[in-house]
């Protein structure tokens, strides 16, 4: 009798053992990292798609810290050399000025100079970048002439007709000038495929 309650004990301690093993092991198993949308993998989190120069400083931007700021959504068009109307539709952007006022010190008056990815650059004069620009006849191309001077606004815009810039072509970002009733300014106020923009003070 008193082997068999032995055997039984000892039956009884091994599988407690057994138990705790396979308890053990499990509790020291590697866990898979969770992530959340706020907080996505380093391997997905989006690339700088432009920088804001002032002043020897960088303000580095994703395209979805750009969505972030105060959205800009107007009409525009441009008018060739050639005597074509282009571009034209709505447009979803950061207002330049928006851009700006993040700034500290805050720049009273300023030039622009904007960097395309292929090195070509331009610049903006102050009486420019506040939208004091020619408007076109927008139902006669061919007139090289100006219509009269538009209050526009200068826009970083991301997105044509609700969709994304298309990067293969305007790039991710462009400079357009746009205002409620689809003004059609000059295409050498249009600039694509920016990657930065220098502003220097007067």
């Amino acid at each position: 009798m008193t082997s068999k309650t032995n055997k039984i004990i000892s039956l009884v301690v091994a599988i407690a053992i057994i138990i705790s093993l396979v308890v053990l092991i499990y509790v020291n198993l590697p866990k898979p990292t969770e992530t959340t949308d706020d907080e996505p993998p380093a391997h997905k989190e989006s690339p700088t798609v432009f920088t804001l120069i002032y002043n020897d400083e960088l303000q580095n931007f994703t395209l979805g810290e750009l969505e972030r700021l105060e959205p800009y959504n107007a009409k525009g068009g441009y008018r060739t050399q050639s005597g074509f109307i282009k571009g034209l539709g709505n447009y979803t952007g950061v207002n330049i000025t928006t851009l700006v006022d993040n700034l500290q010190p805050v720049p009273y008056r300023y030039t622009l100079q904007v960097f395309s990815d292929d090195g070509e650059n331009a610049s903006y004069n102050y009486s420019t970048i506040i939208g004091n620009v020619d408007i076109y006849n927008p139902d006669n191309a061919s007139d090289p002439n100006p219509i009269g001077k538009g209050n526009m606004t200068m826009v970083l815009v991301y997105q044509y007709e609700d969709e994304w810039l298309n990067e293969s072509s305007d790039g991710k970002l462009k400079i357009a000038f746009l205002d409620g009733n689809g003004s059609i300014t000059k295409s050498s106020l249009w600039w694509k495929k920016v990657i930065s923009i220098r502003i220097i003070t007067e």
